[in-house]
């Protein structure tokens, strides 16, 4: 599994020129939790923001992301019938939303995300309960094995058994 704040803020940089042409600023997925892509510039007033496709993503190293070349870079208009959800910025972002059950329990804020090891798509949440819990019990890793529901404060989740939430080390 690949983590998500691990290449937030990475160089992105073309294979053709060596050219570094902006960092991660975001990682974009879709309804059904598909990696779009990743976010180089946000939306502003005067510019709709450009991102990278997946499909046009050629590596995903631990120091730089590589790209073929700069014509990688698409606006963000191109996604305008696309429900998109942003891992950690925008309206909508996942970052920091209380994961609830439908039992009404909550299971804590959502800190991180996980990937599958290919970036194709988002598999899993890290959870936390507030920085004493996560220095004393640490912080938990929940699977995307249930659809959630995204609202705009809170993903909420249909029960499920309590020993697939594992504790992880932050």
């Amino acid at each position: 599994m690949q983590r998500g704040l691990d290449v937030l803020g990475l160089p992105v940089v073309c294979l053709d020129s060596g050219e570094q042409i902006g960092i991660v600023r975001d990682i974009l997925c879709d309804k059904t939790w598909r990696t779009l892509g990743i976010v180089l510039e946000e939306k502003s007033w005067f510019q709709p923001g450009t991102f990278i496709p997946f499909e046009l993503i050629h590596a995903v190293g631990d120091d730089c992301l590589t790209v073929s070349s700069r014509g990688a870079a698409t606006s963000m208009e191109s996604l305008a019938d696309v429900d998109v959800l942003g891992v950690f910025t925008g309206k909508g972002c996942l970052r920091g939303k209380t994961v609830l059950t439908e039992r009404g329990e909550s299971l804590g804020n959502v800190e991180d995300v996980y990937f599958s090891s290919n970036w194709e798509k988002l598999v899993g949440y890290e959870l936390s309960d507030g920085w004493i819990a996560d220095l004393t019990e640490g912080r938990k890793r929940l699977p995307l094995a249930y659809s959630p529901v995204v609202g705009k404060e809170a993903l909420i989740i249909p029960e499920f058994p309590r020993h697939q939430a594992e504790s992880v080390q932050s």
